[in-house]
């Protein structure tokens, strides 16, 4: 038996056949209640904009549900401008045809610099924290339009069935620190353990970093998405915003410090 017939949902014929026959390549999980399963190829009906990236399908008490990630980055314009998008979707495979829940398009346009949308795959969680079996399902993206190495804006968003959204948004962890040759360590403002406007303040005093804007690197700016959400949903963002700056943090920090390659070529340029 394979990991779709594993699911607690039951599929129509076509469905059921149809991801029987795109193989289901592994299993992961999500907590410890939702168990996501990741798929090569979506069925038919369901949109993809851009270069699928990854599609998962999970089972709850609406029943079979699937989420599709896509980015995309276009080549460069004649003015030399470039532009880029994610796309996200989650579809109810009830009936014959998949019936779309929620879209999630961000882009950025025109961008003289590089421009880039990128999916955290670390940030794809699926929950049921109300313990009812109505899901919750959060992707998390980096969006920027830059010309060198610094933190991009940040968003982590969960949508809770049709018309639910909630979001954090902030800035992630990548460019913020650097590798003092002379010390032989890192340089920069730590990553903050607390995103109230107070702390963030509190931390930029402390370092004494002028002209800092906020939220600083590895901060969200508000919480007011969630003033009328169940409190499990904020206290869950929370953690998963954390964990996953503390992540970019710990994997930018060990790039700055790792030795540089040694060229390839072992050409010597002081020899004859």
């Amino acid at each position: 038996m394979n990991s779709v017939q594993l699911l607690r949902g039951q599929l129509r014929p076509a469905l059921m056949g149809l991801l029987m026959a795109v193989a289901c390549v592994t299993t992961v999980r999500a907590d410890d209640t939702v168990a996501l399963t990741l798929v090569d190829q979506v069925p038919e009906g369901v949109e993809v904009r851009g270069k699928q990236v990854a599609a998962y399908t999970w089972d709850d008490r609406q029943g079979k549900n699937l989420l599709v990630l896509a980015e995309q980055v276009s080549e460069r314009e004649d003015d030399g401008t470039q532009s880029a998008f994610v796309y996200a979707a989650q579809y109810l495979l009830d009936g014959d045809h998949p019936k779309r829940m929620w879209m999630l398009y961000d882009d950025v346009q025109h961008c003289q610099f590089d421009a880039a949308l990128r999916f955290d795959m670390a940030a794809t969680k699926v929950t049921d924290l109300t313990g009812d079996g109505i899901t919750q399902a959060t992707v998390g993206y980096s969006r920027t339009c830059t010309s060198d190495v610094s933190p991009n804006e940040f968003k982590l968003i969960m949508h809770v069935g049709k018309s639910q959204k909630y979001r954090l948004r902030g800035v992630d962890r990548v460019g913020a620190s650097w590798w003092d040759e002379e010390a032989g360590a890192l340089r920069g403002m730590p990553l903050p353990k607390d995103c109230s406007i107070a702390a963030q303040q509190a931390l930029v005093s402390q370092y004494k970093e002028q002209g800092t804007e906020l939220p600083l690197p590895g901060c969200y700016g508000d919480e007011k998405d969630f003033a009328k959400a169940p409190d499990s949903y904020l206290a869950f963002m929370r953690q998963h915003w954390f964990a996953l700056m503390h992540k970019q943090d710990t994997e930018w920090g060990q790039s700055q410090t790792q030795p540089q390659p040694e060229d390839p070529t072992g050409d010597d340029e002081s020899a004859p």
